[in-house]
């Protein structure tokens, strides 16, 4: 009998480590690579207007800031989050986040739509 070796598997640079909901909206916390912990809130508009607002934090700051952006889709407002999240660049409370990542992994989830035709998301 042989020695089996367990294969290491690459541990990826973006996960959700957990999900809720919260009313209406649903909730993501996410830990991505370099020690940031991101909390990410999806929720359709509270108006007649059918769109969805998307939120995010980094929860290690002490005071974290909060983006809060609307768009038509859920992906969309999540998107619409990362360009502004990456136009702080690196400001205080803003760690350098993937969104790219953060939008796969909620497509793999079912929490977003991945653009029609795209097996990627682009967020820059």
């Amino acid at each position: 009998m042989g020695i089996m070796i367990k294969e290491k598997r690459p541990v990826p640079s973006v996960r959700i480590t957990n999900q809720f909901r919260r009313g209406k909206a649903m909730v993501y916390d996410f830990f991505c690579k370099g020690e940031t912990r991101l909390t990410v809130e999806i929720a359709p508009s509270e108006d007649s207007t059918e769109t969805f607002t998307a939120a995010a934090h980094a929860r290690q700051a002490p005071e974290p800031p909060s983006i809060c952006e609307p768009g038509t889709t859920r992906g969309e407002a999540l998107r619409a989050v990362g360009r502004a999240w990456a136009a702080k660049n690196g400001d205080v409370g803003f760690p350098t986040v993937d969104w790219d990542l953060v939008g796969q992994a909620l497509v793999a989830v079912r929490a977003i739509e991945a653009p029609p035709g795209l097996a990627a998301i682009a967020f820059a």
